[in-house]
């Protein structure tokens, strides 16, 4: 055996010299580049690891009231961990049920009339309820609203949209969500100063302007990417449930497109100026960054237990109470007329959010 130990030791040290020759292959040129990306996503899977799974979900128990305390927008926001048009319309809903307003269609669009209502009624609103209802009158006692695919619609509705959510977050953002912000804030820090690092050392034929470039990629793309998941996959999931629903995504997919084209433009800008190498690190720091977020959001148990009962409640509004408030109208009824479940029906996605 003491004459194979040679051997053994020239074929181990051969097996070591060709795992280096071809790590030097790997990382000949920039590719090495790559190892910034890779660190980000690893440091990702860790506090993934790190974080474990969501508590699990109890036993379905009908309920004939929502979880006490939670309004209609409140409702959505915990059973969809956002805000959308969705709970918009069931904040009407809820003002025009507490005659707070009265909604009158006409041509395509919405009249909302500001009724008079007593103190006590109004001080016991949710806050994104009386914000709401202070936006919507703030120029006078009637406003027009329309569903319409038009710039200023789209923008209007928007904004009472971000005030709603506002509030909720405000309300409810730590107390049912662990959304582990501190760890994804560490993610993009490291992935601001590696890529920045990489862009100011980099060169090229125009690498002077590395790091404005990436800058800007990587700021715009992240901001867009909180946009589309915050706003945009909600209001696809809310637009797959009508025929015609799709036909209101067009002005956001629009914008959506030009913003990931400019970004395109970018990318091949920096790849012309410093390498394909360095635009494919920058795209794919990005990517790692935007696909990570969304999965470290967990429920905290007491999201978890809020959330088993609205999944009772919307199964008591689906199979006992779906009939009769699919014949109730809002922009038809009066106050007096109104069922206090309808704003949660349409919350919940028993009941279409049209007017």
């Amino acid at each position: 055996m003491r004459g194979h130990t040679p051997t053994r030791a020239i074929l181990v040290a051969g097996l070591y010299a060709f795992a280096f020759r071809q790590e030097l292959a790997i990382f000949s040129g920039d590719r090495w580049l790559f190892i910034a990306p890779a660190l980000v996503f690893f440091f990702y899977l860790a506090a993934w690891s790190w974080i474990g799974p969501e508590p699990k979900p109890g036993a379905m128990v009908a309920r004939y009231e929502p979880p006490e305390g939670l309004s209609p927008a409140a409702v959505r926001y915990v059973a969809s961990g956002t805000t959308d048009g969705r709970s918009f319309a069931a904040v009407i809903a809820q003002l025009a049920v507490r005659g707070c307003l009265r909604v009158e269609p006409g041509d395509g669009k919405y009249r909302l009339s500001r009724l008079i209502s007593d103190p006590a009624t109004e001080s016991a609103l949710a806050p994104e309820e009386r914000r709401t209802l202070s936006l919507l009158f703030e120029d006078g006692p009637v406003i027009e609203l329309s569903t319409s695919m038009n710039q200023h619609d789209t923008a209007q509705n928007g904004r009472y949209v971000f005030h709603i959510h506002e509030e909720l977050t405000k309300q409810f953002g730590d107390k049912y969500f662990t959304r582990h912000s501190g760890i994804i804030a560490l993610g993009v820090l490291a992935t601001f100063a590696m890529v920045l690092l990489l862009a100011a050392t980099a060169r090229g034929r125009d690498a002077s302007a590395a790091v404005f470039l990436t800058t800007w990629i990587l700021f715009c793309g992240l901001t867009l990417g909180m946009l589309i998941e915050l706003s945009f996959i909600p209001a696809c999931k809310t637009a797959m449930l009508s025929p015609t629903g799709w036909m209101k995504l067009l002005p956001g997919s629009a914008a959506i497109a030009v913003f990931v084209a400019a970004i395109g433009y970018l990318l091949t800008k920096l790849a012309a100026g410093v390498s394909l190498n360095f635009a494919v690190v920058v795209g794919t720091s990005l990517l790692v960054n935007l696909g990570w977020g969304p999965l470290l959001k967990r429920k905290s148990p007491l999201g978890r237990e809020v959330f088993d009962r609205i999944a009772g409640y919307r199964q008591f509004l689906r199979t006992a109470e779906r009939e009769r408030l699919d014949r109730l109208n809002l922009a038809t009824e009066s106050p007096q007329q109104l069922d206090r479940f309808l704003p949660f029906a349409i919350a919940l996605e028993v009941k279409e959010a049209h007017f």
